[in-house]
């Protein structure tokens, strides 16, 4: 299933005989993003996010929304939601989650990111939900402006315990935004 957003910015729904592509994507994408906040450059992190077992479990949700972003035909990221879905750090009802939403280093800067928050936007609408909230790392301050910029609030703060994260990049924000439903 494609869903064409612009005439250069499409979604493709990632189908389980995708997997071992985006394990290949996301290995690259990830780590051309985050390898230096990891001690491993962020093998074990992309070990256990984009691993067979967890995409097929991620896959089979019935609340999410996992897709491949292609810009020009060619796949360059990825964009996940998930509804309802609430934070367990804090009190967030009736919304969505924007999961993850990666972008090859490639195109940034090409205003893909803004028309995909737009089309999150669009469903978290559509779907009645009151709500989109995400997690931010502090130490990514493009990624925070970014999502400010788009009249995210920070909710809540906490600490990750992953021990293969550097200490200097654990901080996490919990951003939400209220829907803004279309006429």
């Amino acid at each position: 299933m494609k869903i064409e957003l612009t005439p250069q910015i499409n979604l493709v729904r990632i189908q389980p005989e995708d997997t071992e592509f985006l394990i290949e994507l996301m290995c690259k994408v990830y780590k051309d993003t985050y390898h230096d906040f990891w001690r491993d450059g962020g093998d074990w992190y992309t070990q256990l996010i984009y691993n067979s077992s967890n995409i097929q479990k991620e896959l089979k949700r019935i609340t999410s929304h996992y897709f491949f972003v292609e810009y020009e035909e060619e796949k360059v990221g990825i964009l996940k939601y998930d509804f309802p879905f609430s934070p367990r750090e804090t009190q967030i009802p009736n919304a969505m989650k924007l999961h993850r939403l990666y972008l090859s280093p490639k195109v940034h800067g090409k205003g893909i990111a803004a028309v995909l928050m737009k089309h999150i936007e669009n469903m978290a609408s559509d779907n009645d939900l009151d709500w989109i909230w995400l997690e931010a790392m502090d130490a990514k301050p493009q990624a925070k402006r970014f999502y400010l910029k788009n009249d995210y609030q920070i909710e809540f703060t906490y600490t990750l315990d992953f021990e293969h994260l550097k200490p200097e990049y654990r901080q996490i924000h919990i951003m939400k935004k209220k829907v803004p439903y279309r006429i």
